[in-house]
């Protein structure tokens, strides 16, 4: 089973020198198409990831979002076991 792995890198916005959280709107695209549309709240500075289901992803993947603050993130198609949703070995 294809998923795609979004993974926020960073996720902060400054208020008077201090890191709080903020709110962010990824849109995920396979080519020219937007496959998938996610809101994210937080705070991090370490990567922390979230799987989506997919089907067919062929093609490339690639993410943007907007952010009222700092923002990093990436996308990625992995396969996964269709039974346990766990990562299938390479």
């Amino acid at each position: 089973m294809s998923s795609i792995k979004l993974t926020v890198k960073r996720l902060y916005q400054l208020r008077d020198e201090r890191m709080v959280t903020t709110q962010a709107t990824a849109r995920i695209y396979l080519g020219d198409r937007l496959v998938a549309t996610e809101e994210i709240s937080g705070m991090t500075e370490s990567p922390v990831s979230k799987y989506l289901h997919a089907g067919d992803l062929t093609g490339p993947l690639r993410v943007e979002w907007d952010c009222a603050g700092i923002a990093d993130m990436s996308v990625t198609a992995i396969e996964r076991c269709p039974c346990c949703q766990d990562h299938e070995p390479e």
